[in-house]
C-alpha cells in the first residue's frame, strides 16, 4: 500500500525564510541536532518568486527554534504562517532590543 504524500507546507506550521542558502542548511544542521522537527522544503510561490529554499516547523517550538539558531548565529530573514492552501501570513517574531 502506497501512502499519500504529505504536503510541503502543511496548515498550521511556519515557514522560515532565511538570507542564503548556506543559512537554511546550516539552520538545518543545527536544528536537527536540537531535536527540532522540521522539513526544508522550496519557498512557496506565495511568499517569493525567487527560487530557493525554507524550513518548515510546528509554531510550538518558535521560541526553541530562535533560540539554537541564535546561539548559532544563524539570521531569519522572515516566517510566515500558513493559514490554508496558498494562503500564508507574515508573522512578527523579531523582539525588538
Amino acid at each position: 500500500m502506497i501512502a499519500a504524500p504529505q504536503p510541503c507546507h502543511p496548515s498550521g506550521s511556519y515557514v522560515a525564510i532565511f538570507f542564503s542558502i548556506h543559512y537554511v542548511l546550516k539552520a538545518e544542521q543545527l536544528l536537527k541536532a536540537g531535536g527540532i522537527a522540521l522539513d526544508v522544503v522550496p519557498v512557496p510561490r506565495e511568499i517569493s518568486g525567487d527560487c530557493g529554499m525554507a524550513i518548515t516547523f510546528a509554531p510550538a517550538e518558535l521560541s526553541k527554534v530562535q533560540s539554537v539558531l541564535a546561539a548559532g548565529g544563524i539570521a531569519i530573514a522572515r516566517i510566515f504562517y500558513k493559514e490554508a492552501e496558498g494562503v500564508f501570513r507574515e508573522i512578527p517574531w523579531k523582539v525588538d532590543s
